[in-house]
Parts: structure tokens; sequence; C-alpha cells
């Protein structure tokens, strides 16, 4: 088999290193950007604490809560909307690599029916079947986080979110709880593993024959 031919699975390989890296770039940006919302939270959190000398003076503490909410939901919004539309841009690459990935799955679905007679395809099959499963486990991680991530943004856009609701939902926002860094290491290197065992069978090192008819099936 050509060595063109695995290229296909090489290229989407490193697309998906490339969609982790973007989205690891927008969302440190991000963070960055609503560090100053946050620290108004804190001292808004923080204004029925001790004042000292300060405590004598009239309507101070309503005043400086109207001061700093004014200021928090001026920020707000703003703070999140560039990188909400950066993430949304990315999410097109998603697309496809969710197409990819399901073009894969049909290569793979293909292979079993035609091959059903030859054992020596089982492991060939079971290796598309394993990269298949690794992409689509971390795919789905990046899904339920950008779903968060709309429905923060959406929530935070129309307005009338409680304070305490807010600090939970940039907290969300920060840590991702989605995304996994030790499972998305693990995966990421499994799916490292299986297109090893992959690549030897293309460059004939396994003692498994690549049929005719994959050739005719389209990644």
């Amino acid at each position: 088999m050509a060595g063109a031919d695995f290229e296909a699975f090489e290229d989407l390989r490193e697309s998906l290193d490339t969609f982790i890296e973007r989205w690891s770039k927008i969302q440190r940006n991000s963070v960055k950007s609503i560090q100053a919302v946050t620290n108004t939270l804190v001292q808004i959190e923080h204004i029925d604490g001790p004042l000292g000398k300060l405590e004598g003076l009239q309507n101070i503490r309503e005043n400086a809560r109207g001061k700093l909410l004014v200021n928090l939901f001026d920020k707000l919004v703003p703070a999140l909307e560039a990188s909400i539309k950066e993430f949304t841009k990315l999410m097109k690459m998603f697309e496809t690599l969710r197409h990819r990935t399901s073009s894969l799955q049909t290569i793979t679905e293909t292979l079993r029916e035609e091959g059903v007679e030859d054992k020596k395809l089982d492991s060939l099959v079971g290796f598309l079947d394993l990269i298949v499963l690794s992409i689509q486990d971390i795919l789905d991680m990046f899904e339920s986080e950008w779903l968060i991530k709309a429905t923060i943004f959406r929530d935070l856009e129309e307005g009338g979110v409680e304070l305490g609701v807010i600090t939970n939902y940039l907290t969300m926002w920060s840590v991702e709880p989605n995304i996994e860094p030790h499972a998305l290491e693990k995966l990421m290197k499994d799916l490292d593993e299986h297109f090893d065992l992959l690549r030897d069978i293309f460059q004939g090192k396994t003692g498994i024959q690549l049929p005719d008819f994959y050739r005719k099936v389209s990644f």
C-alpha cells in the first residue's frame, strides 16, 4: 500500500492536534480577559466585611456595591464576547473533524462487512475501531465544554443572572470540567499508539494485506 494512503490518517491526527492547540490558546486568553471581572466579584463578596475608619460613612456599603455591580456588568459580557467568537470559529474545524472521523468509521464498517471471512483483517479493523473510539472520546470532551460555554455566554448576555450564579459560571468557564488534563493526555497517548500500529500495517510490517476493495473507500 502506498505511503500516501496513510497520509490521510496522519493528517487527521495532525488536525486534531491543531484543534486542541487552538482551543487551549483561546481558553488561556479568555481566562486572562475575565480576571478583572473575577476581581470585581471578589470585591462585591467582601463588601460586607469590616470597613475600618470608613464604617461611619453614610451608605458606603450600598454605594460601593452599586458601583461595583455597574462595573461588573459593564465588563462581563465584553470580556467573554471576543473569546466566544473565536470558539465559534474553531467549532467549524470541530465539525470537519467529526465528519472525517465518521468517514473513518465508515471505512472500518466496510472492512468488517467485506472482509468478514478474512480473519487477517481482524487486527486492522480492531486498530481502526480503537482510533475511532479515541478520537470520538476526545471530541466529546470539547463538544460538552463548548455547549457549557455557549450556555454561559447566552445567559450572561441576556442578563438577570444572580451574583452567585455568575461566580459559578466563571469558575466553570475557567476550570473546564469536561476537559480533564490527565484523561485527555491518556487518550492522546493511546491514539498515538494505535496510529503506530496502523502505520506498521500500511508499511507491510505485520503480514496483514490490505484488500483491493479498501481502495474504493473514500476518506
